[in-house]
Parts: C-alpha cells; sequence; structure tokens
C-alpha cells in the first residue's frame, strides 16, 4: 500500500507541473480546458480505482473475521488469507493504476508536442501580424466628373450632371518611419476617364488653334465630351487605425483597419478627345462620333486627396491644368470618384 501511495503521489505532482507549465496565458483557452478536463478525468479514475479496491478488501477481510468467529479458519489460516488478500488488491490497484499512468503520460507528452507545435505556429502566426512595410494592390473607381469654367463649377457651357466615369489601375504603399508609424506614401500609376456634357445644342471645335464652341445647325439630343488620362499620383496618407493586441498579448500592426485619409498631387498625360452626338432625324436614332485632339493640353497636372474607411475611400481630384490649350475660359476638370483598394 506504501507503494500505491507513493506511486499515486507521484502521478497527482506530474500533473500539477504540467498543468502550471500549459496554463499559461499565452496559451489558447480552448486548448487548456480540454487538458483540464482530461486530468481531472484520470484524477477521478485513480480515486475510483482506490476507492473500489479498497471497499473490496475491507469486505473481504470482514468475511475472513466472520469465518473465525464460526471457527471455519484457525487464525493461522485467517492470517494468512488476510496477507493474500491485501496483496491481490494491491497488485489490482498497481495495475489498474499503471493504465492511467500510462494515459498520462500519452496526455502530456501530446501536450508537450502541442507546445512545440503551437511554438512553432505562434512564430508564423507573429510574423503575419506585422504587415509588410511596401504593399502593392490594384483599385477600381467609379464617379463622376465635371468641367469647371472660369474656376465656376456651375456655368453655362457644361451640364454639371452625375455621368459615370471609371478609372483602374496600381497602387504601393510604404509607411515611413517605424513598423508603427502612422504615416505612409502611396503612389498610383492608372487611367482614369471623364464624360462632360456641353449645354445648349452646341459642340466644340478647334480654329486657328483655339478651342470654341460652335452651334449645331440641327437639333440633337446630347453632345458629350470622352476623354481619359493617364497619370501617376503620389499622396501622403494617415491612418487613424489605434494599435490592437490580439489575445496572446501580440501587437497587430497592420493599416487601414479603420478610418485614413491622404492629400497629394498628380502628373499625366491626356492624348486625344472623343465628341459624341446624339440626336433623331425622320424618326430614327443617330450617334455621331469624332475623335481627334480638339487642341487639348495632353500633358495634365494637378491636387487631390480621399477619405476612406478600411478598403473604400472617396478620391477628389482637381486638375490644376486647363483642359485646353487656348480656348473661350480657362477650363479644368474636377472628379469626385468612388475607390475599391484591395490593400
Amino acid at each position: 500500500m506504501k507503494k500505491l501511495i507513493l506511486t499515486t503521489a507521484f502521478l497527482l505532482s506530474i500533473l500539477n507541473v504540467q498543468a502550471q507549465e500549459f496554463f499559461s496565458d499565452k496559451r489558447p483557452v480552448q486548448s487548456a480546458n480540454q487538458f483540464t478536463k482530461k486530468v481531472n478525468d484520470i484524477s477521478y479514475d485513480i480515486d475510483l480505482i482506490i476507492k473500489t479496491n479498497k471497499d473490496k478488501l475491507k469486505q473481504d477481510l470482514n468475511e475472513i473475521d466472520q469465518k473465525v468467529e464460526n471457527n471455519q479458519l484457525t487464525k493461522a489460516e485467517a492470517d494468512k488469507l488476510r496477507n493474500e488478500k491485501a496483496e491481490f488488491y494491491a497488485k489490482q490497484i498497481e495495475d489498474e493504476t499503471k493504465i492511467q499512468e500510462d494515459k498520462i503520460k500519452v496526455l502530456i507528452n501530446n501536450k508537450i508536442e502541442d507546445n512545440i507545435n503551437f511554438s512553432t505556429d505562434m512564430s508564423t502566426y507573429q510574423k503575419n501580424l506585422i504587415e509588410k512595410k511596401i504593399k502593392a494592390s490594384v483599385y477600381l473607381s467609379i464617379g463622376s466628373s465635371f468641367m469647371m469654367a472660369d474656376n465656376k463649377l456651375k456655368n453655362r457651357y457644361y451640364e454639371n450632371s452625375i455621368v459615370p466615369t471609371f478609372g483602374a489601375g496600381l497602387s504601393v504603399k510604404t509607411r515611413l518611419g517605424s513598423e508603427i508609424s502612422s504615416f505612409f506614401w502611396k503612389s498610383d500609376i492608372g487611367m482614369l476617364s471623364h464624360s462632360i456634357n456641353i449645354r445648349d445644342n452646341k459642340t466644340i471645335e478647334s480654329i486657328n488653334s483655339e478651342t470654341v464652341l460652335t452651334e449645331i445647325p440641327f437639333k440633337v439630343d446630347r453632345t458629350n465630351l470622352y476623354f481619359s488620362d493617364f497619370r501617376l499620383s503620389n499622396y501622403l496618407e494617415y491612418d487613424f487605425s489605434k494599435k490592437k493586441d490580439d489575445e496572446f498579448g501580440n501587437m497587430i500592426i497592420k493599416s487601414r483597419r479603420s478610418f485614413y485619409v491622404g492629400m497629394g498631387g498628380f502628373i499625366g498625360i491626356s492624348p486625344t478627345m472623343s465628341k459624341n452626338m446624339r440626336y433623331h432625324e425622320d424618326g430614327e436614332k443617330y450617334r455621331s462620333t469624332n475623335t481627334s485632339e480638339y487642341n487639348i493640353n495632353k500633358f495634365i497636372y494637378g491636387i487631390g486627396c480621399y477619405f476612406g474607411y478600411k478598403s473604400w475611400n472617396i478620391t477628389v481630384n482637381y486638375n490644376l491644368s486647363n483642359t485646353f490649350k487656348k480656348s473661350f475660359a480657362d477650363q479644368s476638370v474636377l472628379n469626385v470618384s468612388l475607390v475599391y483598394n484591395s490593400f
């Protein structure tokens, strides 16, 4: 019995040490709970084994004492039988607790292996929490462009109706300074289209290297100008995302988890312009499209800003360069777009 008590104490001490090592704040909660449950189950089984066999031994000893009182056994026979019963149940306890001991070894070995795997996985996991200093993405935009004349959005030359315009390109974002800095430098290279409606049954023409508005000699339903520019944009971005820790206390360093703003400018080229007229004649619908330079400024530049949340932002761009080299008014494009970025 002394050997049994020492063995049981040894096993329980192992469980206690392992529990202290594995039940730290850095361990996954579910894994710790599972390990605790298994430890409690094995501890309960050991207690049950000891109690069951002790009860059986006590019952057998009572029966032996009863036989001695009934003169069915001599004292010497009873003593011998008592020793045999004690050795038998001690062996039973030893064998049955050996099975539980093997379960403990398997449990601890599995836990140690899990701990090693967890450490490896944690190292990879921690690296994934830190965003790369330079990130690339694609972006898509949809919005509207407005032609301003003599710095006036509302003017007598163009209709400021909301006509869909589109854009697409590539973005590269670089975190400035330390790995927890909130400042970024963002560069975009892409294309942005524009669609402008001309008022009052008029169209544009290039006459003597000057862009002018002329009256169309017949009734038209709509006259549109279509042109695209290819631009390189650069912005200084500030990210309002708050620093966060995961459940293990590791710092999460990722941008665009909340609101952000950016300001900057762009340069680019605008190669050609298309003029589209829609009209009716003899009950039939017609569309006429002409593509030319129309005395446009091929080199463009301007300023821009954006305000966003996570993958979406509203971007406003204003061309500081005149749309036409020489025309009836100073004209420039204002574009407002909803942009999706895959950062």
